[in-house]
């Protein structure tokens, strides 16, 4: 009877604590999930939906979260290095171009320290402003001088590469079909810009012994191909990265060669990735590759070490022909041997006529033509967002340049993101983007010294510089407010009085 009482007892308790369970789960669990059966939901969709509606308005590939430890480096002196949080975060996609590239390296700092993000890798930075546009990546580094030549669309090289792509002629279609054909190949992007990054440069090489030895005598390569007294074999060719080929093809235009004529067919080839590229340039298939990149691409170093290469300046350079002539400064006077105390050596004082002519041969002589300035200039009219650069020929293994320099140019990449994240998630990311700047730079170069070059990055991830991207290009909202908090972006009232 005892152990029968006991048992009734137990089974009391057991009824009265899950009593008191049910209760407790009517309202939150067991009452909609009822009522959604009641309403045809199947029970595992029920189950599903309160995991994925947290982050709804973000797209259903990245709706899982993940858990991610926030790293607040402190720009202050004398106060704590680092505050850790952990915190849940949906990741983003994240797209890069070439493999070892340093925005790659980035990437793979960025998902650590940043934001969680999912590296997706993409052809060029045109594809990757298309890939923006469908919606398949969230954030990248895009070149200045591409995103704002596409948003003002003012730029005829970048509009017949876009028409190539899409296999459309522009010049078989009337100036109003043209209208609308460039509506389509330059549909509204949904991106805006959190702050500058790092710089990429322009880099024409060639085998040690190529007889390439500016960047103008590239022009002679179809010349050298037709010659009936070359013996070789192989025709020569030029290797074009993919993404680089619209700054070649204005660099090229600049020069006055003019690559899309049908006299360079199969002499200038557009190769779709950087592996390739330099595989085939090694096989001495390529006389020359162009490409525009960092010059801490594991590749690019790669094979400065496995081959012997020359680095040929972009930029224009004076040659021994543009000497200036010193020939005019001569005694015009034809006066007799000086340095004698006879009167009959003093010449006469010049006449005004020889004066004239005298002064004028002094000051053309003076007047030097400095030919890097004035191709400078001519670059101009070609690009908007590219600087002169002169690159450490150090920073690579070895090269059998004369020089340790090399006289090239430079464009900037802006960190963009899409439209459709979140304003306080897009405020996160440009707070930690800000906040890890330096810490980036120096982790990054850290992680790939080589003690026999020098890899050591200068131009990367400047505060001063973060907000200094073409006026075109727009700033995210998000972005926006954390400027304006740290001071790089202020609002004046113009207020004007009309007497």
């Amino acid at each position: 009877m005892n152990i029968i009482s006991n048992l009734t007892q137990n089974n009391i308790i057991i009824a009265f604590l899950v009593l008191i369970i049910v209760c407790s789960c009517y309202n939150d669990y067991i009452k909609p999930i009822v009522l959604n059966l009641i309403n045809g939901k199947s029970l595992q969709s029920i189950i599903t939906e309160g995991f994925t509606s947290q982050y709804s308005s973000l797209s259903p590939s990245i709706s899982n979260n993940v858990d991610f430890d926030t790293n607040y480096y402190l720009r202050d002196k004398n106060k704590p290095i680092i505050i850790n949080n952990k915190i849940s975060l949906p990741p983003i996609k994240y797209c890069y171009i070439t493999n070892g590239s340093y925005e790659y390296l980035v990437g793979n700092y960025f998902r650590r320290h940043i934001y969680p993000v999912l590296q997706i890798q993409s052809i060029s930075n045109i594809d990757a402003l298309y890939k923006f546009i469908n919606n398949e990546i969230d954030i990248a580094f895009i070149s200045e001088e591409i995103l704002s030549r596409y948003i003002k669309k003012d730029c005829r090289y970048l509009t017949r590469l876009l028409a190539q792509s899409f296999n459309i002629s522009l010049e078989k279609i009337d100036k109003l079909e043209q209208e609308k054909v460039l509506n389509n190949i330059y549909p509204p992007l949904n991106i805006s810009a959190i702050g500058v990054g790092f710089n990429i440069d322009f880099y024409l090489i060639v085998n040690n012994i190529s007889p390439i030895l500016e960047f103008i005598d590239i022009k002679y390569i179809k010349d050298y191909n037709n010659d009936k007294d070359n013996t070789t074999s192989q025709d020569k060719k030029i290797g074009i990265l993919a993404d680089s080929y619209f700054y070649y093809i204005k660099i090229c235009a600049a020069y006055g060669i003019d690559i899309t004529s049908n006299e360079y067919n199969n002499t200038h080839i557009v190769e779709p990735n950087l592996e390739t590229l330099i595989s085939k340039f090694t096989k001495n298939e390529y006389e020359a590759i162009f490409v525009v990149l960092h010059p801490k691409n594991t590749q690019l170093l790669n094979m400065s070490n496995n081959m012997l290469v020359r680095y040929i300046n972009i930029q224009k350079r004076e040659t021994l022909d543009a000497r200036n002539n010193l020939s005019n400064l001569i005694n015009l006077t034809e006066s007799p041997q000086q340095g004698t105390n006879s009167e009959n050596n003093i010449p006469p004082p010049p006449t005004l006529n020889t004066q004239a002519i005298y002064s004028q041969s002094l000051i053309n002589d003076l007047q030097t033509n400095n030919v890097k300035e004035n191709f400078n200039l001519t670059i101009k009219k070609y690009f908007n967002n590219i600087s002169p650069r002169t690159v450490d020929l150090n920073k690579f293994y070895k090269s059998e340049n004369k020089y340790t320099y090399l006289d090239t140019y430079s464009t900037r990449m802006i960190l963009v993101i899409r439209n459709d994240i979140p304003k306080e998630r897009v405020e996160y990311i440009t707070r930690n983007y800000i906040n890890n700047l330096e810490k980036m730079r120096d982790t990054i170069d850290m992680d790939n010294f080589i003690d026999k070059i020098n890899n050591i990055s200068s131009l990367e991830f400047k505060y001063n510089e973060l907000v200094s991207f073409d006026n075109e290009i727009p700033i995210a909202d998000g972005a926006k407010t954390v400027y304006k908090k740290e001071g790089l972006i202020y609002t004046e009232d113009d207020i004007k009085c009309n007497l």
